[in-house]
C-alpha cells in the first residue's frame, strides 16, 4: 500500500507536464507551469492525502473533545488566565 501512494503521488509530475503541454502559452507551452503544480500536488497528496500521518499537535476538535471529557474543568482555568493577561495588559483598569 505504501508503494502504491508512492506511485501515485510522485505520476502527479509527469501527469501535470504532459497536460501542460498541450496548453498554449505565448508562442511555447505550459510544461514548466505543469511541472510545478505536478510537484505542489504532489506534495498536497503526500501531506493530506490518504495513508498521511497525523498531527503531532493537537487540533480545535482534540482540544474541544478534552474539555468534553473534562466536564469544562478547563474552561475555568483559561477564563482566569485571559483574565489576568487582560488585566496585565491593560494599564487603565476600570474601577
Amino acid at each position: 500500500m505504501k508503494y502504491v501512494r508512492w506511485f501515485f503521488g510522485l505520476a502527479l509530475i509527469p501527469l501535470c507536464t504532459l497536460l501542460g503541454s498541450f496548453i498554449a502559452i505565448g508562442t511555447g507551452n505550459g510544461m514548466v507551469v505543469g511541472f510545478v503544480l505536478g510537484i505542489v500536488f504532489s506534495y498536497l497528496f503526500f501531506s493530506y492525502g490518504p495513508g498521511h500521518k497525523k498531527q503531532q499537535l493537537p487540533t480545535t476538535y482534540t482540544l474541544d473533545h478534552r474539555h468534553d471529557e473534562n466536564g469544562g474543568a478547563n474552561q475555568s482555568a483559561v477564563e482566569q488566565a485571559t483574565l489576568r493577561a487582560r488585566e496585565a495588559g491593560n494599564p487603565f483598569p476600570r474601577r
